[in-house]
């Protein structure tokens, strides 16, 4: 998932092991999903945005479902029949 947490985090003075500290995650989960590697969880993404002092959606912007649609199609065939069609 896209995302703006490198960039509201140094904006805000934190390190990842900082944040991880602060919102009760791994720092590799927090360069994780900074890397876009991984996407949190829903209470992980809001606890990170209340840290940060910002909303979920200056966080991880929404995508439209077309575009997520045609990123997921792009994907290999195995990671399709592993994931599932879903959003």
């Amino acid at each position: 998932m896209r995302n703006h947490l490198t960039a509201l985090r140094e904006k805000k003075g934190y390190t990842p092991s900082e944040l991880a500290a602060c919102v009760g995650a791994t720092t590799a989960t927090i360069k994780a999903i900074e890397n876009e590697h991984c996407d949190p969880g829903l209470l992980l993404a809001y606890d990170i945005a209340e840290a940060l002092n910002a909303c979920v959606t200056d966080l991880f912007p929404p995508v439209p479902r077309r575009v997520r649609l045609e990123e997921f199609a792009a994907r290999p065939w195995y990671a399709r029949l592993f994931c599932g069609m879903g959003d």
